[in-house]
């Protein structure tokens, strides 16, 4: 067992060690399939991988290395080496790679994030993220991808995100550039306007053809297309996908004969002019978006590092906890593990904050005793310094 030692810096990061190695001394962390076959990657206070291109040989070994090293970061390969301790990458000889996509707070636009900044995450954050890994399971790997919901596997990524798993022997395979392709089919990057449903149908006695296109009932990007069209003219927002004002207006005057039009496949119920262009620039902008929600490189990666389950988050004494039910999963509660062992506290700044059941601040500059909970959120956060009297 090559011994690693990860170097302390501050009595912070003392402090905030040894709670984590009471976790690991009691927890039961998982360890992934074929486990000798993965590369290692521990981090600490500077870094959230200070070592890496490491082998761990078994379950127990893992449990030994989480007691004795207690890396406030752990990560291991999403894929399977002949030789995972090699370096270069090369002398490693890939085998096969699970696939996974990595959804993080923040890829997305929120206004939240004007009131709290970058560094910190909030219930309205973390309810977002959500919704965007059930819409990436739902709507696109189960329905489009033809995945069982046995083969998806998903993870709090114990901060401010979630972390999807497929492991299907169908995807282990995949290079890099069939990884990038799902990206791009997930993100409606190039997608044809053909292709979706839409036809020019000549109508007799009439200069101008008919413009027939998919339905809301169509399949994968076809029926998304109809569907999302069809939300933005209900919330009256068409000109986010490129529709000129005028235009917009014609649609949304005749909002409810439009939409049952949609419905039987007819995108002709309004009159516009260069309507066939209209329509060809709407369905360019439309990926939904997804891709820009996951981190691509994670996924596109055969070779990516990615957080180990039910281990701590070293930016927020979170666990990286297993979801078996995501629509009742509470991060903020789900993946909390420490207690309320009062711990003194010199807060430097931070907004408010929920742990548990508990919301706390907003703080600035003030001595505090709090739950240990919260005291090592905000240690990790590096917003914290523990008060010595």
């Amino acid at each position: 067992m090559e011994n690693i030692q990860l170097r302390v810096s501050n009595p912070e990061e003392e402090y905030v060690r040894s709670k984590f190695r009471e976790y690991y001394e009691r927890a039961e962390v998982q360890a992934p399939e074929d486990i000798q076959r993965r590369e290692w990657g521990f981090g600490g206070w500077e870094r959230k991988i200070e070592t890496r291109h490491m082998q761990i040989a078994s379950a127990q070994e893992l449990k030994s290395r989480l007691v004795r090293d207690t890396p406030l970061f752990i990560s291991y390969s999403v894929a399977y080496y002949e030789f995972p301790d090699m370096r270069p990458m090369e002398k490693k000889n890939w085998l096969k790679a699970d696939l996974v996509f990595d959804l993080d707070a923040d890829h997305l636009e929120l206004p939240c994030k004007n009131r709290h900044g970058s560094k910190w995450v909030c219930e309205e954050c973390l309810d977002a993220v959500k919704e965007e890994s059930i819409k990436l399971v739902e709507e696109f790997l189960i329905p489009d991808f033809g995945f069982s919901k046995d083969e998806i596997g998903m993870n709090f990524s114990g901060n401010r995100g979630y972390h999807v798993h497929v492991r299907s022997e169908g995807v282990r395979e995949l290079r890099a550039f069939a990884r990038r392709e799902i990206v791009d089919y997930l993100a409606g990057t190039g997608i044809d306007f053909s292709s979706m449903g839409f036809e020019s149908k000549p109508v007799p006695g009439k200069r101008e053809p008919k413009q027939l296109g998919p339905t809301p009932a169509d399949p994968a990007w076809p029926g998304r297309i109809a569907k999302l069209v069809s939300r933005l003219l209900a919330e009256r927002k068409l000109e986010e996908v490129g529709i000129g004002e005028k235009d917009a207006k014609k649609i949304y005057k005749h909002g409810e004969q439009f939409l049952r039009a949609i419905e039987g496949g007819n995108w002709d119920a309004v009159k516009l002019v260069n309507k066939e262009m209209i329509w060809r620039n709407v369905v360019g902008r439309l990926g939904i978006k997804l891709g820009d929600r996951i981190d691509q490189n994670v996924t596109a990666d055969a070779g990516k590092l990615i957080r180990l389950p039910d281990s701590l988050h070293g930016e927020s004494a979170l666990i990286a906890a297993r979801v078996k039910d995501i629509g009742k999963f509470d991060p903020l509660k789900d993946a909390v593990v420490f207690g309320d062992q009062p711990v003194r506290i010199k807060i430097k700044k931070a907004p408010e904050f929920r742990v548990g059941e508990v919301t706390f601040g907003p703080f600035k500059e003030e001595e505090r005793e709090l739950p240990e909970q919260a005291a090592l959120f905000l240690l990790c956060k590096k917003e914290a310094v523990l008060w010595k009297s």
